[in-house]
C-alpha cells in the first residue's frame, strides 16, 4: 500500500513538473513573439511613413496630403494604387496559392504555417493601397506580419501544430496591441474573435505577448492613447436608456453594413475582368469621392480624432460618414488587402456623434463626446460580434474607463441586435462554418 502511494505521488509530481515546464516554455516563447511582433508593427508603420513622405513630401497624414493635391491627382492616386496592388495580388500572390498562402486567421484555425513570401507580398499590396489613399486600415497587415513572427519562430524550433497555433495567436495579439496600444484588448481580440473562446489556458500567453508588444512600441514611439480625449460620463437613467437605444440603432446599421460588404465582395467577384482592373476602378471612384471631402482618404484615424476634439456641424459629419462608408465598402469589396477595424471605428464615431448631437437637444447636459465613444464601441461590437473586445478596446484607446458602464450597455445592445439581423460577423469569410462565433442562433 505504501509503495503504491509513493508511485502515485511520484507520477503526480512528474506530471505537475512537466506541465509547469511546458507552461514556462510557452510563456517564454510568447514574450519573444511579443517583442518580435512589436518590431513587425513598427517596421510596417515606418514603411508607410517613408512612402507617404516620398510621395507627398509631408508627414502630416493622408487626409492632409489629399487636401494639398489638385482634384485630378486626388482622383487618380487611389486608382493607381488599386491598379498596382491588384497586379501584386493577381500575378504574384495568386500564383503562390497551394504553397501555404494562409492568412493568420486561417493558420490559427488549422494550426498550419504562414508563408513568409506570401505574407510579405500581401503586406506590400496593402501598403500600396493605403499609401495611395484607399479607404482601408493599415492594421490588417500589422497583425499579419506580427503573427508571421510566431509562425517563423515555430518553424525554426520545429514545434508541433498545437504550439505553432498558440504562437501565431500570440503574434496576432501582439500585432493588435502594437497597432492600437491596447494590451488587454489585443489579447481579447484574438481570444474572442479568432479563437472563439476566452479561457485561462489561452489568455495568459496572449496577455503576455500583447503587454510586451505594447510596452516595446510605447518605449520606442513615446505615444499615449491614440484617441486620448475627455470621455465624459453617462450615468443618469435617461442617459443610459438613450445609450441602449443608440446601441440598438447602430446594431441595425452594423448588420446592414456587414451584409452590404458581403454583397459588394460577391458583386466584384462576379465581374468578368482581372482583379487589378476591379481594384483600379474602385480606386477611381474613391478618388472621385475624395474631391468632395479629403477625409475619404486613409483609414479614418485623423477623422476620428477630429470628431473627438473639434465641433462639427451635423451636416458635415453626415456627409463625411456617407462618403467614407461608401469608399470603405468599395475598397474592401474590390479585393484590397487591409483592415476594416479603424474604418469601422470611424463609422461608429460618426454615428455616435450624430446621435449625441440629437440627444443633446433632449438632454442639454449630456456629453456628446461620450455618445461618440459609445457609438465607436457599439458599431465595433455590431460588426465583429465581440462586445467584450469592443468595450475594452475603446476604453484603452481613449482612456475612457469612466465610461465603461455606458459602453457595456451600448456594445451589448449593438451586438445583440446585429446578431439577430445578421448572424455572421465581418470576419465570417475567414472562419470555418463550425467556428463557435459564427452562425449563432438566438431565441
Amino acid at each position: 500500500m505504501g509503495d503504491q502511494f509513493l508511485r502515485a505521488r511520484d507520477l503526480l509530481q512528474s506530471a505537475y513538473s512537466d506541465r509547469n515546464r511546458q507552461l514556462l516554455q510557452l510563456l517564454t516563447l510568447a514574450a519573444v513573439v511579443g517583442v518580435c511582433g512589436a518590431f513587425a508593427v513598427l517596421a510596417f508603420r515606418w514603411l508607410l511613413v517613408f512612402a507617404e513622405t516620398g510621395l507627398y513630401g509631408s508627414k502630416l497624414g493622408l487626409v492632409a496630403d489629399a487636401s494639398g493635391l489638385p482634384p485630378l491627382l486626388r482622383t487618380l492616386s487611389p486608382a493607381a494604387g488599386g491598379l498596382l496592388a491588384g497586379l501584386i495580388l493577381e500575378y504574384l500572390v495568386e500564383r503562390r496559392k497551394g504553397k501555404g498562402g494562409a492568412d493568420y486567421m486561417e493558420a490559427i484555425f488549422a494550426g498550419g504555417e504562414m508563408p513568409v513570401a506570401g505574407s510579405l507580398l500581401k503586406s506590400s499590396a496593402s501598403a500600396t493601397s493605403v499609401v495611395s489613399g484607399g479607404s482601408i486600415g493599415r492594421e490588417g497587415s500589422m497583425v499579419q506580419l506580427a503573427a508571421l513572427t510566431g509562425s517563423v519562430i515555430s518553424n525554426w524550433l520545429r514545434l508541433p501544430p498545437d504550439r505553432r497555433q498558440v504562437l501565431i495567436a500570440c503574434g496576432a495579439a501582439a500585432g493588435v496591441a502594437g497597432a492600437y496600444n491596447t494590451p488587454i484588448a489585443g489579447s481579447l481580440f484574438v481570444a474572442e474573435i479568432v479563437l472563439g473562446s476566452i479561457t485561462v489556458s489561452n489568455l495568459a500567453q496572449l496577455l503576455l505577448a500583447s503587454a510586451i508588444a505594447d510596452l516595446v512600441v510605447r518605449q520606442i514611439t513615446h505615444v499615449g492613447p491614440i484617441y486620448a480625449t475627455n470621455p465624459g460620463v453617462l450615468s443618469t437613467a435617461p442617459e443610459l436608456i438613450l445609450v441602449v437605444l443608440l446601441g440598438a440603432g447602430i446594431g441595425v446599421l452594423g448588420a446592414f453594413f456587414v451584409g452590404l460588404l458581403g454583397r459588394t465582395h460577391a458583386m466584384f467577384r462576379s465581374l468578368p475582368m482581372p482583379l487589378w482592373v476591379k481594384m483600379a476602378a474602385a480606386g477611381l471612384i474613391v478618388g472621385a469621392l475624395s474631391t468632395v471631402r479629403p477625409e475619404v482618404w486613409g483609414n479614418g484615424y485623423s477623422v476620428i480624432n477630429s470628431l473627438l476634439h473639434t465641433p462639427h456641424a451635423w451636416e458635415v459629419v453626415l456627409l463625411i460618414f456617407l462618403l467614407k462608408t461608401t469608399a470603405t465598402i468599395l475598397t474592401t469589396g474590390s479585393g484590397a488587402v487591409g483592415g476594416v477595424f479603424t474604418p469601422t471605428l470611424f463609422i461608429g464615431a460618426a454615428l455616435g456623434s450624430l446621435g449625441g448631437g440629437g440627444i443633446h437637444l433632449i438632454l442639454p447636459n449630456a456629453s456628446e463626446n461620450a455618445y461618440a465613444l459609445v457609438g465607436m464601441g457599439a458599431f465595433l461590437a455590431a460588426v465583429t460580434h465581440a462586445p467584450l473586445t469592443a468595450v475594452v478596446m475603446v476604453s484603452e484607446m481613449t482612456f475612457g474607463f469612466t465610461l465603461v458602464p455606458a459602453l457595456t450597455l451600448g456594445c451589448l445592445s449593438g451586438y445583440y441586435i446585429s446578431s439577430l439581423l445578421h448572424p455572421t460577423s465581418v470576419y465570417a469569410h475567414a472562419k470555418p462554418p463550425t467556428h463557435p462565433t459564427e452562425h449563432l442562433e438566438f431565441g
